[in-house]
């Protein structure tokens, strides 16, 4: 890994694109000093993974709205009942 480069907010902010092509190839580490002493680093994330196919997320999210849309449907059926059983229930004659 490369050594920590230090630079000053004002340096990142002007050179942004610059310093994050760098970090993404050479993985360079970032130390960005503001005027007040504050300190932030840019790092490169290593990715754990392969990247996932446009395909399998355009399936995956077919999925998830089906799921949502039977659980929805599920979950309103069930109020359904549960009102349409209430009345029946509180309608019982009193002594």
């Amino acid at each position: 890994m490369t050594d920590i480069q230090e630079i000053t907010a004002e340096e990142a902010v002007s050179n942004l694109p610059f310093l994050l092509s760098l970090t993404e190839r050479n993985r360079t580490v970032w130390r960005i000093k503001s005027p007040d002493g504050s300190v932030a680093m840019l790092s490169p994330v290593i990715q754990s993974g392969p990247p996932v196919d446009n395909e399998v997320l355009s399936q995956v999210e077919e999925f998830r709205e089906k799921f949502l849309n039977d659980a929805n449907t599920k979950l309103a059926t069930s109020l359904e009942e549960t009102t349409q059983e209430a009345p029946q229930t509180s309608e019982t004659p009193s002594s």
